[in-house]
């Protein structure tokens, strides 16, 4: 029995594990995101916000300029059971050019440290020194050891491709 997959996303998506200003009708929420692309974005948040369309605010990393854009909510998944955070996927509905373009620079550099890093671990001959470089242009948080570290980049992986 044969069946496809839907494609959810028409853009690839990087990690983006930064704070988020949401902005949901009159409430003030504090979130933190899990990735980015140039037609949304998802994010944590203590609580699912009512409103259907927020507004938020973050930072790429490296980059000092704030980005603010208007989002349409796409799915959520409230906080349940050990998960102390919702889950909110976001649709950019109003994103200035510049701002699309920053994010579309980020996700494209961000995808060939990861492909570069991919491809060193998967060497029998990498370099130490090469690997904690790319580990460090791609904030990849701390990591138990070369298993864990391949595990994670794979995973990256596959949001970037389409």
């Amino acid at each position: 029995m044969a069946f496809t997959l839907k494609k959810r996303r028409k853009a690839p998506r990087a990690p983006l594990n930064r704070p988020i200003d949401v902005q949901a009708g009159g409430a003030q929420l504090k979130g933190r995101g899990i990735e980015v692309g140039i037609g949304g974005m998802s994010l944590w948040l203590e609580q699912v916000p009512e409103a259907g369309v927020v507004t938020v605010t973050f930072s790429l990393p490296g980059s000092a300029r704030r980005i603010t854009a208007m989002c349409e909510r796409m799915w959520s998944r409230p906080a349940v059971g050990e998960r102390r955070s919702a889950q909110l996927g976001l649709r950019f509905v109003a994103l200035s050019r510049d701002e699309r373009e920053e994010i579309r620079i980020y996700v494209t550099k961000l995808a060939r440290t990861y492909r570069d890093l991919h491809i060193l671990l998967a060497m029998n001959e990498w370099k130490l020194d090469r690997v904690q470089e790319l580990v460090r242009v791609a904030h990849i948080p701390a990591f138990r050891d070369l298993k864990d570290l391949k595990e994670r980049v794979q995973k990256a992986m596959d949001g970037f491709r389409l």
